[in-house]
C-alpha cells in the first residue's frame, strides 16, 4: 500500500501530463518526414533521368556539334531530330542538304550509345553528286556515313558493325582514319579498301579471308613516285647522256 506522499506524488505527475499538446506527445513518438525533406523527395521523383542520354555527334570538316537524342524520358520521339541531322549531315563540300534514312540516325545512335561517354565523329554524310567519285555512291541518297568512334579502334568499330546490324553495307579502309556504313533493304554486304584517302580505290579480292590472316590490318600498298614516270626526254640527267651517245645504265 502506497504511503500519502508517495500517491501525492503519482496524482501530481498524472494531473501534469493531462496538460501537455497532444501534438506535443506525438513528438516523443517515430519522427514524421518534414514538410522541407517531403518537398525535395516529390521533386527528385518528378526530375527523373532519362532512359537514354544524348550521343554528340562531331561533324570534322564542318567542326559542328549535335547532340542525337532519339527518343524523351517517355520513349516518345522528339520532334525535329530528322531535319537537325540531315542540316548536319549535309555535304561539307557544296553545303547542300539532302533527306537522310531515318534508319541510318537510329544505326548512329545505336553505335554511339554502345561506347557511352564517347564522341561519334562524322567525315562524310550526304554527297553531292557533283563531288562523289561513285555515281552508285549511297552518300548521294542519304543512306551512308562514314565516321569513327573518339578513341576507338576503327577495326573495333569494324566488327561491331558486322556483327549488331543486319542489311547494312561496311567498307573497312585500313588507311584511313574512319569506317564506311550505309543501310540497304537487302542482305548485307563487307568490303576493304586499301588505298590511302584520295586516291583510287584498291579493293580486296578476299576482304573475309584477310580478317582470318590478319592482311586486313598489316597490307600497306606501296606508294609509288610519279617521277618515276616522267619521259626520260623531259629528265636532265637522261636527256645529258642521251646526247653523249650513251643509253640508261642499268644496276
Amino acid at each position: 500500500m502506497l504511503k500519502p506522499a508517495a500517491r501525492s506524488t503519482i496524482f501530481a505527475l498524472l494531473a501534469l501530463s493531462a496538460l501537455v499538446p497532444a501534438r506535443l506527445r506525438a513528438t516523443t513518438g517515430p519522427q514524421a518526414p518534414s514538410r522541407a525533406g517531403a518537398h525535395t523527395a516529390d521533386a527528385g521523383n518528378r526530375r527523373k533521368p532519362p532512359r537514354k542520354g544524348p550521343v554528340v555527334l562531331y561533324q570534322v570538316n564542318l567542326r559542328e556539334t549535335m547532340p542525337l537524342t532519339m527518343d524523351d524520358a517517355e520513349g516518345r520521339p522528339l520532334k525535329g531530330t530528322q531535319r537537325r541531322f540531315e542540316h548536319f549531315m549535309r555535304c561539307h563540300y557544296t553545303n547542300a542538304q539532302h533527306k537522310m534514312n531515318p534508319r541510318l540516325m537510329r544505326l548512329l545512335y545505336v553505335t554511339g550509345r554502345h561506347w557511352p561517354g564517347r564522341r561519334l565523329e562524322v567525315f562524310s554524310g550526304y554527297r553531292h553528286p557533283s563531288v562523289a567519285k561513285n555515281p552508285y555512291s549511297p552518300h548521294m541518297r542519304g543512306l551512308a556515313c562514314d565516321f569513327r568512334i573518339e578513341g576507338i579502334r576503327t577495326s573495333e568499330l569494324r566488327d561491331y558493325l558486322r556483327r549488331r546490324f543486319d542489311k547494312v553495307g561496311v567498307g573497312y579502309y585500313p588507311n584511313s582514319p574512319f569506317v564506311h556504313l550505309d543501310v540497304r533493304k537487302d542482305r548485307s554486304a563487307f568490303w576493304i579498301d586499301y588505298s590511302l584517302p584520295g586516291e583510287r580505290s584498291i579493293y580486296s579480292a578476299t576482304p573475309n579471308l584477310d580478317l582470318k590472316t590478319g592482311r586486313a590490318d598489316s597490307y600497306h600498298p606501296t606508294k609509288i613516285d610519279s617521277s618515276w614516270a616522267e619521259d626520260p626526254a623531259t629528265d636532265g640527267r637522261s636527256a645529258s647522256a642521251s646526247s653523249s651517245g650513251k643509253g640508261p645504265q642499268t644496276r
